[in-house]
């Protein structure tokens, strides 16, 4: 046996060792002596291990490499979110601080998250850009101190549609980009920020629509253009550390159309996740409707985009050509899409939950405790062609299978078969990248 495949079974056998200890009764139970841990481990004599579930464990070793079942885990994170899923009746008022906009920090906005959420993130700046609604964005989050509920505040992004019969025009500083509609705006937003999403559904937000069209009317300003306003709500889901998620994102755009060209702007928009059956549509909406722009800070973005469109027009007129050239080398949907993302902590947090986990089953010995953590925590996704669905493994083995059983075995054996060497049923799963 090579010095590394010792090393991982070792470390394998400190986990298995943990995990032993996760049956019902969690903190309470004494975890066995470590060598008996290890001994119910290991495979037995003839080499060919336990091919029956062991109830409760995460791992089991075997001669042609390991059984993974994430059951416990998954268990264990639903009752943790369950036990701490947000309560719309209990929401504090918090402040978005804009560090960078003006020389001194100061509150942009105010919003109601639950209490004890941890709040990150403020106003990102990208001063060099043109456009004017691009100069600026929310980018700020906050979550459940378990990682596993987060609100997300999304960035206003401004682009001219390339697809409109009038085309784009040079003058304007802002990108083209295909969106037509809301919906393609949340979808795009989707492929950016969470390329594995799914999307689940989607709806019209009239409502949202009746409010754009008030503020604009209460605006009073008059325009040669036509308006159309959308809002829309997407629903995606995607598996994170093996978790399986849902978000609900909320945004509106507004679409001005002057001589068949057309325009389009964003308002800032607001995404809530959460475990799967467990997102509420009530405390997303609750939150977002409580969103307030504090007055000094928006009459100081007013003065300085006033500005700042002032300074972009004095150098279209100063060198047309040369800055007509450089807008085009700009002008990319990529690079727009790149910036414009929803704050995603969302690995590190669900990885912090699985280590909490495994931690929380009474392990001591600070060596088992963090290669048990690293193990966790270094996985890679693959699909189950059977059932569409993905499931996170840990790395080190080129085979995963799906066993009858509900468990997962690794293997570095290319001739491995699941009924001839454990006799149990099962199929291979597909590296998903």
């Amino acid at each position: 046996m090579s010095k590394r495949t010792s090393i991982q079974v070792f470390t394998w056998a400190m986990l298995a060792a943990l995990a032993a200890c996760s049956h019902p009764g969690g903190d309470a139970a004494q975890a066995p002596p470590l060598a008996a841990a290890m001994a119910a481990a290991a495979p037995d004599g003839a080499g060919h291990g336990m091919a029956g579930p062991a109830a409760g464990r995460i791992v089991q070793t075997h001669a042609k490499g390991l059984f993974f079942d994430r059951a416990s885990i998954d268990r264990e994170t639903q009752r943790r979110a369950q036990a701490s899923k947000p309560s719309v009746d209990r929401l504090e008022r918090v402040q978005v601080i804009d560090t960078a906009g003006f020389g001194e920090p100061l509150p942009a906005l105010t919003i109601e998250v639950p209490a004890g959420w941890i709040a990150r993130g403020g106003v990102d700046w990208r001063r060099e850009v043109e456009c004017i609604g691009n100069t600026h964005a929310f980018d700020w989050s906050a979550a459940s101190p378990d990682g596993l509920y987060e609100v997300s505040l999304l960035p206003k992004l401004s682009w001219q549609v390339q697809s409109a019969p009038g085309g784009v025009v040079p003058l304007n500083p802002c990108p083209a980009a295909p969106m037509v509609s809301v919906r393609d705006y949340l979808e795009q937003l989707t492929r950016s920020a969470r390329p594995d999403a799914r999307v689940l559904g989607y709806r019209d937000r009239p409502d949202l629509v009746a409010q754009q069209a008030a503020a604009a009317r209460q605006s009073g300003q008059a325009s040669p253009t036509r308006l159309r306003h959308e809002s829309g709500e997407l629903l995606i889901g995607y598996r994170l550390q093996g978790q399986e998620m849902r978000e609900s994102i909320v945004a509106s755009v507004t679409f001005s159309e002057l001589q068949g060209t057309i325009a389009a702007w964003s308002e800032t928009g607001i995404a809530l996740r959460a475990p799967d059956g467990l997102l509420d549509e009530a405390l997303l909406e609750r939150m977002r409707r409580s969103g307030r722009y504090e007055q000094a800070w928006a009459e100081r973005m007013t003065a300085w985009s006033a500005q700042h469109v002032e300074r972009v027009n004095q150098r279209q007129v100063a060198s047309i050509q040369q800055w007509h050239a450089r807008r085009m080398n700009e002008i990319s949907l990529a690079g727009m899409a790149a910036r414009h993302r929803i704050r995603m902590d969302t690995i590190a947090d669900i990885g912090r939950i699985n280590q909490q986990i495994v931690a929380d089953t009474g392990a001591t010995d600070a060596r088992i405790h963090a290669a048990t953590i690293d193990a966790i925590q270094e996985v890679q996704p693959w699909r189950d062609p059977a059932s569409g669905r993905a499931v996170d493994l840990p790395i080190h083995y080129a085979h995963a299978w799906q066993l009858g059983d509900g468990r997962q075995f690794m293997t570095n054996d290319g001739s491995f078969d699941p009924e001839r060497d454990l006799g149990v049923s099962g199929h291979r799963l597909e590296p998903a990248r």
